[in-house]
């Protein structure tokens, strides 16, 4: 059984590819059983949907001048990371 970490990051995967069969029966199974990573995968999907309605989906990528700080994503990520943890303890 999948962590809500790895259905995050799978539901995450499958905005931008597609997933293999046995990833799709993962998240499936673990959506199927967590009510947050369920609406999670479903906020992220009507969020995709709002952006490209207004179409600024497709924008160019930002230049290198205006990307975060390699400190900044890392404080970015222990940060979500905690928030992920505590999300599963609440679960147990």
């Amino acid at each position: 059984m999948l962590t809500c970490k790895e259905a995050s990051q799978l539901a995450s995967k499958s905005m931008d590819a597609k997933l293999t069969w046995h990833e799709r029966l993962g998240l499936w199974a673990h959506i199927s059983m967590c009510g947050l990573c369920r609406r999670y995968v479903r906020d992220m999907k009507n969020f995709r949907n709002k952006l490209r309605k207004s179409g600024k989906l497709n924008v160019a990528p930002l230049s290198e001048s205006v990307k975060l700080s390699s400190r900044s994503r890392e404080r970015i990520k222990q940060a979500i990371n905690k928030a992920i943890t505590n999300s599963s303890d609440d679960h147990d």
